[in-house]
Order: C-alpha cells, then sequence, then structure tokens
C-alpha cells in the first residue's frame, strides 16, 4: 500500500482508498497473490461510500469486476457509480452509454434500487465535447456535496447499525426461548432438539406471525442451525419480557430523537431554496434539446400536484399522530435504509393501502414536510396515517394541522 497526504478541506474529515484497477481479458487470469474480492468485501463493509468508476467510452464489466461488485452485497446504500470522461462523447451517445450503464448494473446488482451516477470529466483537461458542459459542473458538486456529507452519513451508519443489532437480539431472544420452551422436561431432550433443530424454518414462521416480526431480522438457516448444534437447548434463558419492552422503547423512541438531533447536512448549499436548483441528467426529447433541466419544485413519486406549501410549526408541544407509531414502525424498519426510506420504496408500500393514485399523491405533499423526497419515521407515520384515512373515505386537508408536523 502507499499513502499519499494533499491540502484539501474535504480531506480533513475523510480518506480515500483506491483499489487496484480491475483486470480484464488474459490479464484477469494472472494470480494477484490474494483474494482481491475478499479484500474488497473486507474494506465495503468498513467503507462510508463506495465508488465505482466507469469510463464513458469503456462500459464492459470483465468478470473480475463482477466479481468485485457481486462481494458488495449487503452495501447497496453504500454505493456510486462515477461515469467519468464523459466529455468524450457527444450529448446523444452520452444519453445511450448512461442507459447502457444503468442496464448493466441492474443485471450485475439485482436490486430495484436505481444506483446514483454522477457523470462529468474529473480530471484538468480541456473538455473535448462542451455540450454538456453545465451538467457535469452540477454533477461535480453534487458529488463533492455526497463526500461532504459523510462525516455526518458516518454517524446515521453506526445508529443504524446499533437499530440492526437491537432487532437482531431480540429476535434471538425470542428464538432461544421458543426453543427452550418446547424442550421435554425429562428425558427425549437429544431427539427432540435434533426435531427443532430439523424444523427450525417452521420455528421462524411461527415466530414471525406470534409477534409480528420481519423476515429480515431472522438470521441465515444454514448458518443458525450449526450453531445450535452446538448448544444445549435446555440451558438457555426464558424470555424476559422487560428486556424486550425496553429494547422496543430504544426503537421508538430513543433512536428517532437521535436520529433527528442530527444536521441534515453539513453543506451550506443543502439550506438554498431548492427550487433554484435543477436537477442533473433527465433525459426527454423536445425540439430543442435531448436534456431537460428541470425545475426541482418537489420530489414526490406520484409528480407535482400544484405543491402545496406547509409551513412548519415552532410551537408543536406533542404529535398527535405518536400513538400510531408502534402500528407501521414495522412497515417503516423493514425499508428504511440510514433512518430513512426512499420515494421508490415508500410508493410501493402507499400504494398496497388501495388508495387511488391521486389520493396518494396529496398524502405524499401532507407527508414529506421537508420535501427532501424521502420518509423519517414520522413522515412515514403521516403518510400512513392519511393514506388509510382516504382509503375510508375521509377527507384529506389541504395542510397539516400544527400538531401534526413531526418533531424536530
Amino acid at each position: 500500500f502507499e499513502g499519499v497526504t494533499l491540502r484539501s478541506d474535504v480531506l480533513k474529515y475523510i480518506t480515500l482508498i483506491d483499489t487496484p484497477g480491475v483486470l480484464s481479458g488474459e490479464k484477469q487470469r494472472l494470480n494477484r497473490g490474494y483474494d482481491f474480492c475478499q479484500v474488497c468485501s473486507w474494506f465495503a463493509g468498513r467503507a462510508d461510500l463506495i465508488l465505482l468508476l466507469f469510463d464513458a467510452h469503456k462500459l464492459d464489466i470483465s468478470d473480475e469486476f463482477k466479481n468485485a461488485i457481486e462481494s458488495l452485497k449487503g452495501n447497496e446504500d453504500k454505493i456510486r457509480c462515477i461515469l467519468n470522461k464523459a466529455d468524450q462523447v457527444d450529448r446523444q451517445k452520452l444519453m445511450r452509454i448512461y442507459g447502457a450503464l444503468m442496464w448493466s448494473m441492474g443485471k450485475v446488482m439485482r436490486t430495484p434500487e436505481v444506483l446514483r451516477v454522477y457523470i462529468g470529466s474529473f480530471w484538468d483537461q480541456p473538455l473535448v465535447y462542451e455540450d454538456n458542459k453545465e451538467l457535469f459542473e452540477m454533477e461535480s458538486n453534487d458529488l463533492m456535496r455526497d463526500l461532504k456529507d459523510l462525516p455526518r452519513n458516518s454517524a446515521v451508519r453506526k445508529i443504524n447499525e446499533l437499530v440492526k443489532r437491537v432487532r437482531t437480539a431480540k429476535v434471538h431472544a425470542y428464538i432461544i426461548s421458543s426453543l427452550k420452551e418446547q424442550m421435554p422436561m425429562m428425558m427425549g431432550h437429544a431427539k427432540k432438539q435434533a426435531q427443532l433443530i430439523q424444523d427450525l424454518p417452521a420455528q421462524f414462521r411461527s415466530l414471525v406471525k406470534k409477534y409480528n416480526l420481519a423476515y429480515g431480522d431472522f438470521p441465515e438457516i444454514g448458518a443458525y442451525q450449526a450453531a445450535l448444534k452446538e448448544a444445549e437447548f435446555s440451558k438457555f434463558h426464558s424470555l424476559k419480557q422487560k428486556l424486550i419492552d425496553d429494547s422496543e422503547a430504544v426503537l421508538s423512541r430513543d433512536i428517532p430523537r437521535l436520529m433527528e438531533a442530527l444536521p441534515r447536512s453539513l453543506d451550506p448549499m443543502d439550506q438554498e431554496d431548492i427550487t433554484n436548483v435543477k436537477t442533473p441528467l433527465q433525459f426527454a426529447s423536445n425540439n430543442a434539446t435531448n436534456v431537460v433541466y428541470a425545475q426541482q419544485v418537489d420530489m414526490n413519486p406520484w409528480g407535482d400536484d400544484n405543491g402545496v406549501n406547509i409551513t412548519k410549526n415552532p410551537v408543536a408541544n406533542e404529535w398527535s399522530l405518536a400513538g400510531y407509531i408502534p402500528q407501521y414502525e414495522g412497515k417503516f424498519n423493514s425499508s428504511q435504509v440510514n433512518g430513512y426510506i426512499s420515494g421508490g420504496a415508500a410508493k410501493n408500500i402507499l400504494q398496497s393501502t388501495g388508495a387511488p393514485v391521486s389520493v396518494l399523491r396529496k398524502v405524499w405533499e401532507l407527508a414529506d414536510h421537508d420535501k427532501d423526497g424521502q420518509l423519517s419515521l414520522h413522515e412515514f407515520v403521516i403518510a400512513m396515517y392519511f393514506a388509510e384515512q382516504a382509503k375510508a373515505g375521509n377527507p384529506l386537508p389541504a395542510t397539516l394541522d400544527p400538531s401534526m408536523i413531526p418533531p424536530r
């Protein structure tokens, strides 16, 4: 390994780690002397952001690159793509290259979420084609903003890992206490234990239904079965409901407060009026140009509905929808990333309520109070509450009641 120090404001708070170039063709058959994919996986688990670099004129994904990307499984929320040297192609070819990159990455990543792609020419040489100069500048600014947000995102990730560990520990407590309860009092321990291990998938399904747990919080069955073979079920501890209640209080009360105490961004750019910021890379076809910079009035996944400007209430002492948090928290936790549900994920959940799209558009306007295109726990509760109200035939308000405005 080699290290380099540079004078840069960005590097005061972050460290960049560059991997060796990915081999392709005959070169990828050479022996590196170490497991490249395993090393990538090790760093990915400890990094806060993963950048995959592509050249605009060379999008092919070699076998080694594909294996390296697959080794990043479980860290999809950290991955960003950089389409470099995009100035070497004209605007029409860039549109096709961008689509080809998204298609290729979709096949490799196998995830419904769309990866964020930054487009530009990230060096100090003059642009070959200057058609997209303004786009490249905005993309570069967005990338720098993403890097500046890493310190905050690192804190969010640590909180998210804590949430994951709490939920995993709670599920583990339910599993071992359930297995202990099913053991015989006197004889036949070994036979019953072997039967329970063999029937572990059915045990998991039973616990999901009994305690309304999420399948994603359960351990991998094969590894868990192997670990159980080394244990004695009769020595397991019984369930202590007080500890379960304490963990629920941490997840429903303490963690949201901790998340809301964090600054939304370390970049002063985020304090500007977003209606004056252009949204990059929205390709469309019209008589003037193939690239449209749309005014970012809102980020409602159901589109614009003339916009509703909701004014924050500085005096909300008690949130009126607090009682609905336990009802919707499970759905929120099963889809949230870093304490927020993306617009796409929220869209799928809200559509499952059966409310019409026109109603859900209005629901989103009410729920996405800070207009950032994603929902916090409190905003998600607002969305689900109004979706259910609309489904029941109750009219939606024009604006949020002051008592319903999400606490900060």
